[in-house]
């Protein structure tokens, strides 16, 4: 009888000390949670396939990418800026492009400033072309972000068409200004409207400037606000906005619209870009002019004689970053010698080449013809990949 109370206690006392010991609580469940969504390029637009980008993060200007007008000749506005090519003038800083005008002798000139273009080596057929820049002020600064068609070489200006995005002149502080030059309506006859933004903004803020152009429509925007449209019928003359056309971002100094600095007007002054883009609807996008990079394979001159006259004719091969033929290169070029004239442009066939025949020309002597150019669809120049861009004949 003591064994079985003695069990009971110590049955009792085990349940007494698992009961009231802690529990260890049972693992908890797993919850689903959803992955983290990859976040989109900054530079998205519904509707709009990105085909050409400039963010400017790279140390210095990209030469694929820009080239430079230089010189200091009034540039047809009376502008008294020389534009160079210099550092002083344009360079890479704190991830912006900047184009900055100064107040300096330089080449029978007052002023210096920049004018950077993607001629021959990028252009476009339609798209949402646009910037994020902070403009600079004062009397006679003439800050211009524009596009000119890309045949302007065979067909002079304003009948290859000009398309100016924003243009800002200093007496009209708080304006922005978009145009379209054509035949019969160029220059003071330009088509265009402004906008306004409040004072001070377009100076100390960035804004985005940007046209999105249809076949028939040309739509001006700031920051996402449309100000302007045009279409066919909104010109007086041709509508000659159906073919590619190139960037152009210059800062200048004075011309016949904005007029002229003055005691008022602070210099050094600086437009900044934060960057430059490119889009096209997805049906549309074909690149520009740069998307991969030709050269100049082989450049000959040749007699081609027809009797007492004779002409001098260029064979030029195109060729691809892996050496092999381009087509639908056009190659823009002139004569220099006892000819002068003559074709001096064509595009490549399916093999990679282009024939230009000079005038037909009596005397003897030396002939050149020299390769300035090429663009074309889906490519851009690599100069630096020429063996030479240049052929001479003598006869």
């Amino acid at each position: 009888m003591k064994i079985a109370r003695l069990i009971l206690v110590i049955l009792s006392a085990t349940i007494f000390f698992f009961a009231c010991a802690p529990q260890t609580p049972p693992p908890p469940t797993a919850t689903s949670v959803p992955p983290t969504p990859t976040a989109a390029p900054e530079w998205d637009l519904p509707g709009w396939t990105l085909v050409w980008q400039d963010e400017f993060e790279a140390s210095d200007i990209d030469r694929t990418k820009w080239a430079f007008d230089v010189g200091g000749h009034g540039w047809g506005n009376n502008e008294s800026q020389a534009y160079t090519d210099r550092p002083e003038n344009a360079r890479i800083e704190d991830g912006m492009l900047v184009i900055e005008a100064r107040e300096e002798e330089f080449v029978r000139r007052d002023y210096t400033s920049a004018r950077l273009k993607t001629q021959g080596l990028h252009a476009w057929t339609y798209g949402r072309i646009e910037a994020r820049m902070k403009l600079p002020y004062g009397n006679g600064i003439w800050p211009a972000f524009w596009m000119l068609g890309a045949n302007i070489q065979e067909i002079p200006w304003p009948a290859s068409g000009e398309i100016d995005i924003m243009e800002y002149i200093g007496r009209d502080a708080n304006k922005v200004y978009g145009t379209v030059h054509g035949p019969g309506y160029s220059g003071a006859g330009g088509v265009g409207h402004f906008t306004s933004l409040p004072a001070g903004t377009l100076n100390d803020e960035f804004h985005v400037f940007a046209i999105e152009w249809e076949e028939n429509e040309i739509r001006w925007h700031v920051d996402g606000e449309q100000f302007f449209k045009i279409t066919p019928e909104s010109v007086p003359g041709d509508w000659v906005y159906d073919h590619p056309f190139f960037i152009i971002l210059n800062l200048a100094v004075g011309g016949n619209w904005p007029g002229y600095p003055d005691d008022t007007t602070v210099f050094p002054q600086f437009l900044a870009v934060d960057y430059i883009r490119v889009y096209q609807h997805p049906d549309q996008a074909t690149g520009s002019i740069g998307g991969g990079p030709v050269h100049i394979g082989d450049i000959r001159l040749e007699a081609d004689e027809t009797g007492a006259e004779w002409r001098a004719a260029a064979v030029i091969t195109v060729h691809d970053a892996e050496g092999n033929p381009a087509e639908g290169v056009t190659i823009t070029g002139g004569w220099v010698g006892i000819v002068i004239r003559g074709e001096t442009s064509a595009k490549s066939d399916a093999q990679g080449l282009v024939r230009l025949l000079s005038d037909p020309v009596e005397k003897m002597g030396e002939v050149t013809f020299c390769v300035t150019s090429m663009s074309g669809q889906n490519s851009s120049y690599d100069k630096s990949a020429n063996i030479r861009n240049c052929a001479k004949l003598e006869k």
